[in-house]
């Protein structure tokens, strides 16, 4: 890839402080914004079973506005994220809510072992190399009996609306390939399981998006379809023809969450 290139979405994530972050930050509050990406919220919050007086942390936390929600039901409520740019945002955005935002790498977290009743990650494992090691980091610090709740995407439900073809199959192909862990979500189970979590549980979400505009800022359509029409010429006019009609897209959202041992 050449230097006036810019990288796939899901390679900006892996170092949000590495590239130009105003596109990732779009696209964060899109997905806050879409009432799919609520509903999921809503229940992933749910059932983290916070009560008055606990304390919960979410890793990976981005620009903290899922912090926010778990401060408003009365815990101590602490975000962290690698990502100074992400963590300045949070701390400028929410400043006043009360809620706690530092730097912190999700490997190596600075809390003490069993520091919070509940602990989350949402779409941060299917970014990160080990996504293993983060999970019983998130256990670590977990308490005994409380919740460890994981939302991921599984890539291999990805779908583009539209006449199938060749060159939507490629771009559903291309796309998935620039995720670090693009079957993440299928995971879950077992890596809550090897981080002594038990009594599992599984939920799923659809997550689509309706018109261009959403589907190219979260999928990169239009990008990746100028790249394979070097391959595929047809490739433009299939461009041209999503734009100009329905432009569907989605990906399974799992919710997957346990108890430590």
């Amino acid at each position: 890839m050449n230097d006036t290139t810019p990288d796939p979405l899901p390679v900006g994530f892996r170092d949000v402080d590495a590239t130009a972050p105003d596109k990732i930050i779009r696209c964060l509050d899109s997905l806050q914004s879409m009432p799919a990406g609520q509903a999921y919220k809503a229940r992933a919050l749910d059932l983290l079973g916070l009560e008055p007086g606990a304390s919960a942390l979410d890793v990976a936390c981005g620009m903290g506005d899922d912090v926010v929600r778990m401060k408003a039901r009365g815990v101590r409520a602490v975000g962290v994220d690698r990502s100074r740019t992400l963590i300045a945002a949070a701390q400028s955005r929410h400043a006043g809510r009360g809620c706690e935002f530092g730097v912190a790498d999700a490997a190596d977290l600075p809390f003490a072992d069993g520091s919070f009743e509940a602990v989350r990650i949402d779409r941060s494992l299917q970014h990160i190399a080990d996504p293993g090691r983060i999970v019983l980091e998130m256990a670590r610090v977990a308490r005994r009996g409380s919740v460890v709740l994981c939302a991921e995407p599984d890539w291999g439900t990805f779908l583009i609306g539209g006449r199938h073809s060749v060159v939507s199959e490629r771009i559903q192909h291309d796309w998935i390939r620039t995720f670090q862990n693009p079957w993440i979500g299928r995971e879950l189970s077992s890596l809550l399981v090897e981080a002594g979590v038990g009594d599992i549980h599984r939920e799923a979400f659809w997550l689509p998006t309706h018109g261009f505009a959403e589907s190219d800022l979260l999928f990169e359509i239009d990008a990746n379809a100028r790249d394979l029409s070097a391959e595929l010429p047809e490739a433009l006019t299939w461009l041209e023809a999503y734009r100009q009609g329905e432009a569907y897209a989605g990906v399974l959202m799992l919710i997957c969450w346990g108890r430590k041992h």
